[in-house]
């Protein structure tokens, strides 16, 4: 009798030992995206590269689940996303109506890239599978240049540069000289109180020095003075071979 209960309770550790070992390797089901069969579109949001313009032009890569079999995107302001007052659901079922659908299978990926987009926008990819929809959003500020006016421009290094067309955009509140040092090389500018953001933060001025090529500047720490309308730009003017150091220069949007 003593045998048989051995056994018997060597039996029963036996199956929940199995137990264990069954509930700890099976997959719980919905943790992986696709499981439980609800479709998402991951949306990632990039910089745009070489023939697009990073003021207008927003990259986008949308990388699906299993659970996904169609996907559509719409791209507007969010001022008129705004506008609509509709719910999540509502405005889902308005992007698959009368959006753009995305060439894109299941557990994938695609970029796409929206252009020539001017003012604040929202771009909104749903994902679907059946009557099941769910959606991802972006947002992009696309800027609108228009022409200022032309002011006095004067730099350390190059002497006066006389007087230079400046354009601004009130969306996102940035300036820009397309052409400064010499044509088609310039940059752009946003003021935050009295501190300024140059972009890029480092570029060439298509200016080449006779002896060692290319001269490139970086920003060290503009500055804004809202009382005299006057840009201070601390640039490092530079070439491959070195440095030449910290030039002033300084734009005064008064004539």
């Amino acid at each position: 009798k003593q045998k048989v209960m051995k056994k018997y309770i060597k039996s029963l550790l036996l199956l929940a030992l199995a137990a264990v070992v069954f509930t700890g390797c099976k997959e719980e089901y919905g943790t992986d995206p696709g499981n439980d069969g609800t479709p998402v579109a991951t949306v990632y949001q990039y910089t745009v590269g070489e023939g697009y313009n990073s003021d207008n032009d927003c990259h986008i890569r949308v990388a699906t689940n299993a659970a996904v079999n169609g996907v559509y995107y719409l791209s507007e302001l969010k001022s008129a996303k705004e506008a609509r007052k509709m719910t999540e659901a509502q405005y889902n079922d308005y992007v698959v109506a009368n959006g753009k659908k995305v060439e894109i299978k299941a557990s994938d990926y695609k970029d796409i890239y929206v252009t020539d987009l001017h003012g604040f926008y929202a771009i909104t990819v749903v994902a679907v599978n059946g009557n099941q929809k769910t959606s991802q959003s972006v947002e992009f500020t696309g800027l609108d240049y228009k022409k200022l006016g032309t002011f006095p421009y004067a730099s350390e290094f190059f002497g006066d540069l006389g007087k230079v067309e400046v354009e601004y955009s009130e969306v996102g509140n940035r300036y820009r000289i397309k052409n400064l040092w010499t044509d088609g090389y310039g940059f752009s500018f946003s003021p935050h109180g009295s501190k300024v953001t140059v972009y890029p933060s480092s570029m060439p001025t298509g200016y080449k020095h006779p002896n060692y090529g290319m001269v490139s500047v970086a920003d060290q720490g503009s500055t804004y003075d809202e009382a005299s309308k006057t840009f201070t730009f601390n640039f490092k003017f530079s070439v491959s071979a070195g440095e030449f150091g910290l030039k002033v220069e300084t734009l005064t949007l008064k004539n």
